[in-house]
């Protein structure tokens, strides 16, 4: 089924009244749905048990095998630990091929602006603020997110990255998407850096994902000697220079990174095996702990050889 028919089928329902827009957005399902605006965008919706007074959203981006359901799927419990809406895009390869870089001109469409175009479309018909969101991407999701915060740091609350294969250094001599000379390709984007600086941000890695041959891996030149040869290096390299832009600034540093334990480039194992979920969402939503909103079971099960999450041996880069 085309996105156009599947939006016949299910968005044409949706929009009919307030009435069914809710009977299909039930709560504690998850959703597969149509955007209304052009170009069509698919998404994963999950609407949690009962969502917290804050009435945060988390978005979670996929990587290239386009896995967005399965993001719904591992962090579904958590949602419903925390009271948080899930949102996961789909960025077709035909549709969005260039969607990690944002939809640099003649590459197709703005992947930035189609998920404002979504976040603003979830507003009118769940009644959610989604001014401002929570983001998290996997692989060449990662990618994504640290240049949508780059582009849009005001609609952004935290993120978190895991396993980017290559970044956009905060380096004004190297251009888009190496450095931040300019944003070539993207009309009328600025690359603010000390924005998306201030955001609180965890860059997570499996301590296994060090293969320099690895076919999805970025090994042009330019990457391999301005970030490094593999995943680790890289994220290590975007880290510093991130606190060294915020250090320059004057203001303190707010990226760290942690080595996920036993477990290498794998979204799956990661969330299972290497605690990822649980540091994602502490990572976001502590503040709604230090108010006094019980984590249940958000905790418990994510944690390499079944240990309770705040006992996993993961360790912290320096």
């Amino acid at each position: 089924m085309t996105a156009d028919e599947r939006y016949r089928s299910v968005g044409n329902r949706q929009r009919a009244t307030p009435e069914s827009i809710d009977s299909n957005l039930r709560r504690n399902t998850p959703q597969h749905l149509v955007s209304r605006s052009r170009p069509r965008l698919e998404y994963h919706l999950y609407r949690p048990k009962s969502q917290a007074a804050t009435h945060r959203v988390l978005v979670s981006i996929h990587g290239v095998s386009r896995n967005a359901e399965e993001h719904i799927e591992l962090f579904r419990e958590l949602a419903d630990d925390y009271g948080v809406m899930l949102v996961a895009p789909v960025f077709s390869a035909k549709g969005y091929r260039d969607y990690q870089r944002l939809g640099r001109k003649g590459l197709g469409p703005r992947a930035d602006l189609a998920l404002i175009r979504l976040l603003n479309e979830i507003a009118s018909y769940t009644g959610t603020d989604t001014g401002r969101v929570d983001l998290f991407g996997f692989s060449g999701g990662a990618q994504f997110v640290h240049r949508f915060a780059f582009v849009h740091g005001p609609r952004v609350r935290c993120i978190a990255l895991g396993a980017a294969g290559c970044y956009t250094m905060p380096d004004p001599s190297l251009s888009y998407p190496y450095g931040t000379a300019d944003a070539e390709g993207l009309d009328t984007a600025r690359l603010n850096v000390i924005a998306a600086a201030r955001l609180q941000t965890l860059v997570m890695v499996g301590e296994l994902d060090d293969r320099e041959d690895d076919e999805e891996l970025n090994r042009t030149r330019i990457v391999r000697e301005t970030q490094g040869r593999h995943r680790i290096e890289r994220a290590r390299a975007w880290t510093d220079a991130m606190n060294a832009v915020a250090d320059r600034a004057g203001f303190p540093a707010s990226v760290r990174m942690l080595l996920l334990p036993g477990v290498g480039h794998s979204f799956e194992r990661s969330v299972r095996h290497g605690g990822l979920g649980n540091h994602l969402f502490r990572h976001c939503y502590e503040d709604q702990r230090a108010k006094g909103r019980p984590l249940g079971a958000a905790l418990k099960g994510a944690a390499p050889d079944g240990k309770d999450a705040r006992q996993a041996d993961y360790r912290q880069s320096m």
